[in-house]
């Protein structure tokens, strides 16, 4: 497996850390896409002789839309990894990405673990590594 650079694992870290952030994003970029703004004014449409199918025009849009796909993505493998982690890296999730203080250091997440600071980072790199690899970055 290639190893990621600093600025990858960067990025990766910051899906975790703005995971909600995210999910706010794909409500808005939702809302946007199915709710277009007529920009000039103008009249747009009128009858056409094709039968309308709306909810399959607004999954096209959504299926087509690279942005909306992009943060879809992301919060479906931050929520599936969720799921699927033992306690331990739950509470490096929740402590380190997730607090809203934001405070914890290493040091102090291997204190609650009763591990020392290189077996969380250890066990974090493993995360960062499962979150790439689901992206689709490896």
């Amino acid at each position: 497996m290639p190893t990621l650079s600093r600025s990858e694992i960067q990025n990766i870290e910051k899906y975790w850390i703005e995971y909600e952030q995210y999910k706010k994003k794909l409500q808005y970029r939702e809302w946007e896409l199915l709710h277009p703004h007529n920009q000039g004014g103008e009249m747009v449409g009128g009858r056409s002789n094709t039968i309308s199918d709306t909810t399959a025009k607004k999954a096209m849009v959504l299926a087509n839309d690279a942005y909306y796909q992009n943060l879809k993505r992301i919060i479906k493998t931050v929520e599936d990894l969720y799921s699927e982690l033992d306690e331990d890296m739950r509470t490096i999730v929740d402590m380190r990405y997730w607090d809203k203080d934001g405070c914890y250091e290493w040091e102090d997440i291997a204190d609650k673990l009763y591990i020392s600071r290189h077996k969380v980072l250890r066990k974090r790199n493993i995360l960062i590594d499962k979150t790439a690899e689901r992206i689709g970055w490896v």
